[in-house]
């Protein structure tokens, strides 16, 4: 065995490709008879790469037995914070004689001391002989199709290495352990509902099996799945058997573990007290992890209690010392995500551009931190944009969480726009939803924006319900004042951007006298700041119609100017090149130039404008004022309705999907002829007819065929074929 591979590639080739026989091969070569014929028996069975295999393992001489090893491993399985001394009596009790270092070295091959850093959720055992030998075995047994029993060679290992070859096993050849290290590899790639159920049924497994060592980290996996799909009381039923198990231990990463996620526990229950406690437990255990991944989680819990200054700080140190490029995306979109919460917005931009990364929840996270952005550059349109791409993208997992992330950013949006009402509307929305899943931070977070400031002194520990009060409270411009610098001495100015829409009072009286606000200019150009803006709605789902301010104003338009209205609301950017519009609506005209003027009167005119919010400069036609459609509100509201459904919320998902579909009153774009109007027409027709469809689809599943007929029947009065479509 330990002749070099291609040594023994050779001396078999050489027999192979000679017709003499194996005794004269070797006498030639000289080698060993017994050796050669050994070895064009292994090419035979595998080949080449049969060829190149290492020596075997071999168990030392001076291991105890496996038997021995077992009890000693399930002494530790049993009574998980037991100390070498300790178990050492009991061995002995047991007339087995073994030292302190015999004992740790045994505890250590079956992955019950301290793991590696980078995977401490898993009990992965160490990279030894004895496990890559039975890898490579498995791996072999695998290619000739023989899947229980190379299972039973993984099954037979002490601890399993951190190696993807155990993902190819079906999990119901694999022992419980061997279960939970193949979990490991389908985190993030399965929705986390399924997860949740793998991850607990492994958990009762280890359990009954008195592996009780291993059922914690089972149980950190059920904690994670239950925190992503947000299930405080669940999540507190494990944090209990989960402490109860761990009492005692002293692997502190095992105990840091434990205690960040009770902290992000009460912090979402509200509990600033005891989450402060679990911060101060982590932070004792970090002098002993240094750490980025420790680092990173330490900022996590931090966001819990929305304390993003300290966040920020450990996000930080994490990203000067990680080394792994996939792992320091994930940290440069959490610092971008710190500086967009602290209004340092460029920064923010600068960090995402490194930051892409593709699993589950992390597309969305981005797209969240791209609209937060925006926020802070005016820019409503591009957050109402980015926040539907968040919902759009959101795993499963994420989507309660992203849900009311997006609610609470388009609240905002109308705020700006100076629709108080619709902002309300939108706040008032998922409170049922969160109060069935006891999301306490969010129901909080919406009643104070409701007027409802009942603040106990737990909750003053989080920063974010201290500015609330500090701007409910800033009747005058110096209470204004110590709310702004209590949102940049915290790093939250971000969030004072978009909570101060609904708290303009204080902004309107500073501009009125004339006094600083030192707020940017953009979002003191919002129509909320800014009455004399016009903010126009227009409705295209059926009949024509146009509100300014909320006000309905009659106007008497030609079609084309109809058109050329819609075209203007619909566009996404406060631009357009004026040759995209002659392209449009004057492809064969010699002067598209006189008709775009004289159109641009006719609107203004229409619409009660002044001619210095909708004008053309340097070849591009800008508006100054605020366009919305009731198609944007359409696919706002339906991204919401297949989030929710995603979700699992069916009673919620089904009611966003009627009113959904109740935005279309008709035909749109009627008496319009136009290339443009045509394709649009097109465009939003088979929009309705596919999403009906498949909505009645799943209403016929679930048995309600009958509200499927009668949604197909009103359908039918705007798309007439849509059955046979």
């Amino acid at each position: 065995m330990n002749t070099p591979p291609e040594v023994r590639i050779q001396a078999v080739e050489s027999y192979l490709q000679s017709r003499s026989s194996l005794r004269v091969t070797s006498r030639e070569l000289s080698i060993d008879y017994t050796t050669l014929w050994r070895w064009v028996k292994w090419y035979k069975e595998g080949g080449n790469e049969n060829l190149k295999r290492k020596k075997p393992y071999k168990r030392p001489w001076n291991r105890p037995s496996r038997d021995i090893e077992e009890r000693v491993a399930l002494l530790k399985e049993k009574h998980p914070a037991l100390a070498l001394k300790d178990a050492q009596k009991r061995l002995a009790a047991s007339r087995i004689r073994l030292s302190i270092n015999g004992i740790w070295c045994i505890w250590k091959r079956y992955a019950l001391t301290a793991r590696s850093p980078d995977t401490p959720y898993t009990p992965f055992g160490p990279h030894t002989p004895e496990a890559e030998s039975a890898i490579r075995i498995a791996g072999q047994l695998l290619r000739k199709g023989e899947v229980r029993s190379s299972a039973n060679t993984l099954n037979a290992l002490p601890a399993f290495p951190n190696d993807p070859v155990i993902d190819e096993i079906p999990e119901k050849f694999l022992s419980p352990r061997r279960q939970l290290d193949q979990l490991y590899f389908k985190f993030g790639t399965i929705p986390f509902s399924e997860y949740l159920r793998k991850v607990r049924k492994i958990r009762k497994a280890l359990e009954k099996q008195n592996l009780i060592y291993s059922s914690i980290f089972a149980g950190l996996g059920e904690f994670l799945a239950l925190s992503w799909l947000v299930n405080p009381e669940k999540e507190k039923d494990i944090m209990t058997i989960l402490k109860k198990r761990a009492e005692g231990i002293r692997d502190p990463s095992l105990r840091f573990l434990i205690a960040m996620h009770e902290g992000i526990m009460h912090g979402a229950s509200l509990h600033g007290t005891k989450a402060k406690d679990c911060i101060r437990v982590c932070k004792n255990l970090l002098r002993c992890l240094p750490h980025p991944f420790f680092l990173d989680l330490m900022g996590t819990l931090y966001t819990k209690i929305t304390d993003y200054e300290n966040a920020s700080r450990y996000w930080m140190k994490a990203l000067k010392t990680v080394q792994q490029e996939d792992y320091k995306k994930v940290i440069l979109w959490k610092v971008a995500y710190a500086h967009a919460i602290a209004g340092r917005y460029r920064w923010s931009i600068k960090f995402l551009r490194d930051a892409e990364k593709r699993n589950e929840g992390t597309r969305s996270s981005i797209a969240i931190i791209y609209a937060n952005c925006s926020f802070g550059r005016g820019d409503m349109m591009q957050a109402a944009s980015f926040l539907k791409r968040a919902l759009n993208e959101s795993g499963s997992g994420q989507l309660r969480n992203h849900l009311a992330t997006a609610a609470l950013g388009l609240a905002a949006i109308q705020a700006a726009l100076g629709n108080e009402k619709g902002a309300k509307r939108m706040l008032r929305k998922y409170i049922p939803l969160f109060k069935k899943h006891n999301m306490k931070l969010e129901l909080a977070m919406r009643g104070m924006l409701l007027g409802n400031l009942n603040i106990d002194k737990t909750m003053e520990i989080f920063p974010i319900f201290k500015l609330f009060k500090l701007l409910h409270d800033a009747t005058r411009y110096g209470e204004y004042y110590k709310a702004l610098r209590f949102a940049l001495n915290h790093n939250l100015l971000g969030y004072f951007h978009r909570i101060i829409l609904f708290f303009p009072q204080p902004i309107r009286k500073l501009l009125k006298q004339g006094k600083p606000t030192r707020l940017p200019r953009a979002i003191l150009n919002l129509p909320i700041f800014k009455a004399e803006i016009p903010v126009y709605t227009i409705k295209i789902l059926g009949d024509f119609i146009v509100h300014k301010n909320q006000e309905y104003i009659r106007t008497e338009l030609t079609p084309k100017d109809t058109s050329f209205l819609i075209y203007l609301a619909m566009s996404q950017e406060k631009s357009i090149p004026v040759n995209a519009v002659y392209k449009n609506f004057w492809p064969n005209s010699k002067k598209p130039s006189r008709n775009l003027a004289h159109l641009l009167v006719r609107i203004r005119r229409a619409l009660r404008l002044p001619s210095h919010y909708l004008y053309i400069k340097e070849n591009s036609l800008f508006f100054d004022c605020y366009f919305s459609t009731d198609y944007s509100s359409y696919h706002e509201h339906l991204i919401q309705a297949k989030a929710l459904l995603r979700a699992g919320e069916w009673g919620y998902a089904k009611k966003e999907f009627l009113h959904t579909f109740k935005l279309f009153r008709g035909e749109p774009f009627k008496k319009m002829y136009d290339d443009w109007s045509d394709d649009k027409r097109l465009e939003l027709l088979f929009s309705y007819e596919t999403e009906v469809i498949a909505f009645a689809k799943e209403l016929r599943k679930r048995g309600k065929t009958e509200e499927a007929e009668k949604l197909l029947r009103k359908a039918e009065k705007i798309v007439p074929d849509l059955r046979q479509g």
